[in-house]
């Protein structure tokens, strides 16, 4: 029944591409209902009359589509106000994407969840190349097309071959008999699962596709893609690896600890680097993914030691932090959208000033850098405040070895913050402070799409002063874990009030000294201070860019121009940039080890009929042989 009615509200949406207003307004019920679905979820009234044998919503899956209709309600109702190249393709496409998405979270056996994580790709992969005239754009788009059909090939491995060990393809038989399974063959599957699931996240090795995909997506489409989409990969992570398999080899929290320490880091890292504003973000998501899996890996150390304090704990963290990426990353996504469509650019080096401009985006674009850096009184800070006290858990409570290695992941969780904000300090500084550096075109922005910006922010901040009732829900989405929500609520309290203590007072002093403020001309050793005199986004990572040397592998080129270059050059050109070290030395190996491949292939495959049937023949003697 649900599905039925998620498919025709899709088709409906979509068959009224050809009128905007109409279209947009119709995504927007169609993500408020959505959003209806996880309210009943999470509340406990949802009736089997809008589930078959198929779907089921479970309070986990409520949780995830929670999420869903939080990013997908805001970035419908954006794009009332947001122009595209291609509206008639993205408002075609988009319902199908939201339904998509909602039939994974609800799947309750393998050939439903498959084929809407397919749906899923394929319709993610339009809206990607929704831009498809301007450079790059294909390129990217079939990139994040070949990494999901590698993560989809490597998820349905999994679950055939968990499948083949139950003799059963419904999910209610996976929870009730998947943990009775032997722990190698746990392994395989979680193995399996695991890479497929961390490819759909972004997770490094595997996070070629995200810095691509995302930036060329029209914004409502990055917001919905980095706060929705890649937390699918989080959502089968939990449910069929760290939930549905119970206790694993104690060498899968190690990967997961160190999976999400690395992407962390050299997620933010990278971002440092960027100057186009998306594909910062896109960075950022990667580094968010690496918090929520720290917070997984502390989970799976529970459920594998048994200790339930510990896996609220991390189920806590990892869940809340979901929620908030999701609340925050859409914000910024859709504020980068506006900065767009206002100046016709992203890159960083052209930009400034445009708080005077568009003060209610730069407003929201702040509020959602200091939740993305956990600064209090935001959510960003709680989430991770409660990943810390997980690892410092472990610390505490652990044999020596772990002990070192979860201070350590924990050292890096605060080298990736400290770097976060120093990442978002010059991204705020560089676009809405100083001077406009360059002139460039300022189109209005409309409400329609400030105030889901503005909404978010504030969605941020509440849930950062008040985050109670949500830790309450996550403790209680899994039976048994609620009793334990006290060891994370009694510190938060104190927390939480700390924190709006410390935040009122430093309100108070920055109006104060609001109302001494004077403005004096800027000095610059004695001539008038220009645009180009400001610090720019290359300038002001650059100590970053050297101390982190070894992972960046800068390159930099001195150029000199004019009739006589040499002596008397007319013009210095500088480029400088980093090596891509991922893709230099894993995938474009990989690739022309693919293409040396097909190359044979196509010899193989352009032959006489005789040649076929011998290949058939040989064929069938190798199957017999291992009949026999």
């Amino acid at each position: 029944m649900l599905i039925v009615w998620v498919l025709v509200s899709g088709l409906i949406v979509s068959g009224f591409a050809f009128q905007r207003t109409l279209s947009t307004s119709l995504t927007l019920v169609l993500s408020l209902a959505i959003l209806g679905i996880a309210v009943l979820g999470l509340w406990g009234a949802w009736t089997p009359a809008l589930s078959g044998p198929e779907l089921a919503l479970t309070p986990l899956r409520s949780w995830f589509v929670l999420v869903l209709g939080v990013v997908a309600a805001m970035s419908s109702w954006y794009r009332f106000g947001y122009r595209q190249h291609d509206e008639a393709a993205t408002a075609f496409w988009l319902p199908i994407f939201l339904v998509s998405m909602l039939g994974v979270m609800t799947a309750q056996t393998v050939w439903v969840f498959m084929t809407a994580w397919e749906v899923m790709a394929i319709t993610s992969f339009f809206l990607v190349v929704s831009h498809h005239d301007r450079p790059g754009v294909i390129k990217a788009g079939f990139i994040y097309l070949v990494m999901s059909q590698l993560s989809a090939m490597a998820i349905l491995s999994g679950f055939l071959l968990m499948a083949a060990q139950l003799h059963s393809m419904h999910f209610t038989v996976w929870a009730a008999e998947a943990k009775s399974l032997p722990l190698g063959m746990k392994s395989w599957i979680f193995g399996l699962l695991g890479l497929g699931f961390a490819i759909k996240s972004g997770v490094i090795p595997f996070h070629v596709w995200l810095p691509r995909a995302h930036p060329v997506a029209p914004a409502p489409v990055s917001s919905l893609m980095s706060g929705a989409m890649i937390k699918l990969g989080i959502f089968g992570i939990v449910q069929f690896l760290l939930i549905d398999l119970g206790t694993t080899n104690m060498v899968w929290p190690i990967v997961l600890l160190t999976a999400g320490a690395v992407s962390s880091l050299l997620g933010v890292l990278y971002a440092l680097m960027e100057h186009d504003l998306k594909r910062l973000l896109a960075y950022h998501s990667i580094e968010n993914i690496g918090i929520i899996l720290l917070g997984l890996g502390v989970m799976d150390l529970g459920i594998d030691w048994h200790r339930p304090t510990l896996t609220v704990i991390g189920l806590v963290a990892a869940l809340f932090h979901t929620l908030n990426h999701a609340i925050f990353k859409s914000q910024l996504f859709l504020a980068a959208g506006a900065v767009e469509q206002h100046t016709g650019t992203l890159d960083m080096e052209h930009l400034g000033g445009l708080v005077r401009t568009i003060p209610a985006v730069a407003i929201g674009f702040v509020m959602g850098s200091m939740a993305i850096s956990a600064l209090p009184p935001f959510n960003g800070f709680i989430s991770e405040w409660l990943t810390f006290r997980g690892l410092l858990s472990i610390v505490s409570h652990s044999p020596a070895l772990w002990g070192v290695f979860a201070l350590g992941v924990a050292l890096v969780l605060g080298l990736t913050g400290a770097l976060a904000g120093m990442c978002f300090v010059k991204a705020s500084g560089v676009i809405f402070l100083g001077q406009p550096r360059q002139q460039v075109k300022q189109a209005a922005v409309p409400k329609s799409m400030s105030w889901p910006i503005l909404g978010l922010a504030l969605a941020s901040l509440g849930l950062g002063i008040f985050p109670g009732p949500m830790v309450r829900i996550i403790a209680g989405l899994e039976p048994g874990l609620s009793v334990h929500a006290t060891m994370v609520l009694l510190p938060l309290h104190v927390l939480t009030l700390a924190v709006v203590l410390v935040a009122a007072a430093a309100g108070l002093a920055l109006l104060s000294r609001f109302w001494e403020a004077r403005e004096v001309p800027r000095w610059a050793c004695g001539r008038e201070a220009a645009p180009s005199m400001q610090f720019s986004s290359s300038s002001f990572t650059k100590a970053v860019r050297t101390t982190f040397a070894f992972i960046y592998q800068p390159h930099r080129n001195l150029a000199r121009a004019g009739r006589y270059p040499r002596d008397f050059p007319a013009r210095l050109v500088y480029r400088g940039g980093t090596t891509p070290t991922w893709e230099r030395y894993l995938y474009r190996p990989g690739y022309r080890l693919a293409w040396t491949l097909s190359q044979y292939s196509t010899r193989i495959q352009a032959g006489p009929v005789r040649l076929y049937l011998s290949y058939l023949l040989v064929t069938i003697g190798i199957m017999l042989l291992a009949l026999h």
